[in-house]
């Protein structure tokens, strides 16, 4: 998706710009990328839409990456995952933005990658979107609570890991739109197939243009729409250097990618092991810095030997981090892995282990429990929705989910207890009933 930029960098664009072409060769072959949208929604999906695009695929990675591609989340969360202040009026560009990803439909002929194939797909962004409205107007709020279902072919491209990790403290740090869109466009060129770094893109202006969607591509108006951009990655240490070479139509971009000289060669070389596992560079960096190479080292071994041993994790970055981090030995060894813990650590370890077996019979809270304290009401309702979204799955109407954030937010039902009443229910095999109570309690 970012390779091929279906979202045009530009922040504002005329309503009636509502499609665009591109054809281009991919792999000595011919291949085209169209969009058509409706001047209603204020044109194709640009500006502001890539933000909202990037916050949809990180909060469903957020929820385990489910099959069907459907995820529950509130219109505040989204806001706040994007960055964006909290008040009435990106609430509305939020509404906007979602209806412009739900009704544009992009075409990608022999240009999407399935298995080892390019093959030829037409999707809208959104598949499916609902949403609960607080005024007669139909607008979003911070109470509104939205169900959204990803298309099916985005939906296998992140679950078949075509992914590279964002930089997320550089990404959010970007003050213009447009200059977050080409971070996310160009970082998208900085890796080839063989998996190998590449230093220096060099595009023709025009077909670079192109890959932008920007709607005026001669060579003069596509400079200065990019040269502010080009100011604050530069700035930003992202770029070294971006030049042109030629004239008119002819002239190329040449953009040089910043090496990253703050770590050792061995430090990178670790961060590129976390990265192949969807670890973000900026989480690296703090592993690094917190715990040290031979500790990073000795956990990826782990945690390796783990997955070999027939762990399938449901969030493989974030098990690993998880384990990185882990000070209380919940990982053993795997039968012939041998871990390089100092060995009267190694024993403290197993002494913990010893003494949980003797304890108690009563259920250890559970892991995904352990940071509520440190939440305010909304975080510990943003917190129960993810969870019970996973939870109650199909069963539970949009609409009840609004009607549970309110009874959140309000405090006449407890986040922490509705979200415990619906595991059990679900682990005593009576969900239904329990669904069924829930909803006659809140009443919609």
């Amino acid at each position: 998706m970012a390779r091929l930029g279906l979202i045009s960098i530009q922040e504002r664009i005329p309503p009636s710009f509502t499609s665009w072409i591109v054809d281009f060769n991919l792999d000595g072959r011919p291949a085209r990328l169209s969009c058509v949208a409706v001047a209603e929604h204020g044109g194709v999906p640009h500006g502001l839409d890539n933000d909202v695009s990037l916050a949809l695929i990180a909060l469903y990675q957020d929820a385990g990456c489910p099959e069907d591609g459907t995820i529950v989340t509130t219109a505040y969360r989204i806001l706040t995952a994007i960055g964006w202040d909290t008040s009435g009026h990106y609430y509305q560009a939020l509404k906007e933005s979602l209806e412009r990803l739900a009704t544009a439909t992009f075409t990608a002929s022999e240009a999407w990658r399935s298995g080892k194939r390019w093959t030829t797909v037409k999707f809208r962004y959104i598949d499916r979107l609902e949403y609960t409205s607080e005024d007669d107007r139909l607008g979003l709020s911070g109470q509104s609570v939205l169900k959204i279902r990803l298309a099916r072919e985005i939906v296998d491209s992140i679950r078949d890991k075509y992914l590279k990790p964002l930089d997320l403290q550089l990404l959010t740090s970007l003050e213009r739109p447009l200059t977050r869109a080409l971070y996310r466009l160009l970082d998208a060129q900085r890796v080839l197939p063989d998996g190998g770094e590449v230093m220096q893109f060099r595009v023709n202006i025009v077909e670079w243009a192109k890959a932008c969607k920007i709607v005026d591509q001669t060579p003069a108006k596509v400079r200065r729409t990019l040269e502010g951009a080009h100011v604050e990655l530069v700035e930003r240490g992202y770029l070294s250097e971006v030049r042109y070479e030629g004239r008119g139509a002819k002239q190329e971009i040449i953009y040089v990618f910043a090496k990253d000289t703050s770590l050792s060669e061995e430090a990178l070389e670790a961060v590129a092991l976390l990265a192949r596992y969807g670890v973000a560079r900026s989480v690296a960096y703090d592993l690094i810095n917190i715990y040290g190479l031979d500790r990073i080292n000795e956990r990826l071994n782990r945690f390796e030997a783990i997955l070999q041993a027939g762990y399938t994790p449901r969030n493989r970055a974030g098990f690993l981090v998880d384990v990185i981090r882990d000070d209380e030995g919940k990982y053993a060894d795997p039968a012939g892995f041998v871990s390089h813990v100092h060995p009267s650590k190694r024993s403290a370890a197993g002494a913990r282990k010893a003494g949980a077996v003797h304890r108690s019979e009563e259920p250890e809270q559970p892991a995904e429990f352990a940071d509520w304290e440190g939440l305010d009401a909304r975080g510990r309702a943003e917190k129960a929705l993810k969870m019970l979204s996973f939870i109650l799955g199909k069963g539970f109407p949009t609409a009840y989910y609004g009607a549970l954030m309110d009874a959140f937010v309000a405090g006449t039902l407890d986040p922490l207890e509705v979200t415990k009443a619906a595991i059990k229910a679900q682990i005593e095999r009576r969900m239904a009933r329990f669904i069924e109570e829930l909803m006659q309690m809140l009443g919609v």
